[in-house]
């Protein structure tokens, strides 16, 4: 009887100590996400991939929103090239097509990112991430008069704002700003 009993007991500890690991991974993603205006965008993104569930810090988490925001502006610049060959409209075609310029500006600033983390130079880390920030916002000012953006651009712009919103939301903490 007393060795079941020790065995709840052991099972019983583990199960706490199990769940207050994941609580504070939850509370992890939350607080980054809450220092961002976009904050549902940004927990649905990180969520989303099953890495963030053994994310145990902020550089850990870190490394999934640059790998997150990286796979994103590659998937929207897909989505342009697609946009680009179907469009009949000259001023589609133009908008389109700078629109791919500043997704693959924030491309090129977000392969930085991964070097900067892991050298642990969040100055640089934050410079990049906030430069690829502006790249879809440019691309949404494009669309402010009529014909209106296309809803999936328009989600994964919102999608990568927040993303990289994340990484400048770590790289302040990091650097204890």
């Amino acid at each position: 009887m007393a060795f079941s009993f020790n065995n709840f007991l052991v099972i019983a500890l583990l199960l706490i100590i199990s769940s207050s690991f994941t609580i504070v991974k939850a509370d992890l993603i939350s607080d980054v996400c809450s220092k961002v205006t976009s904050q549902t965008i940004c927990e649905q993104a990180l969520r989303s991939d099953p890495r963030t569930k053994t994310a145990a810090n902020l550089e850990a988490l870190g490394f999934i929103a640059i790998d997150l925001a990286q796979s994103t502006t590659k998937s929207t610049i897909n989505l342009l090239d697609s946009l680009l060959k179907g469009a009949t409209d000259p001023t589609l075609k133009s908008r389109y097509s700078s629109c791919k310029e500043n997704y693959v500006d924030a491309s090129d600033n977000l392969a930085e990112c991964p070097g900067f983390l892991k050298a642990k130079d969040y100055g640089s880390l934050n410079a990049r991430a906030s430069a690829a920030l502006d790249d879809p916002d440019s691309c949404d000012d494009n669309f402010s008069q009529a014909p209106a953006e296309p809803a999936g651009l328009k989600q994964a712009s919102l999608k990568l704002q927040s993303l990289c919103a994340v990484i400048d939301v770590i790289s302040n903490n990091l650097n204890g700003s």
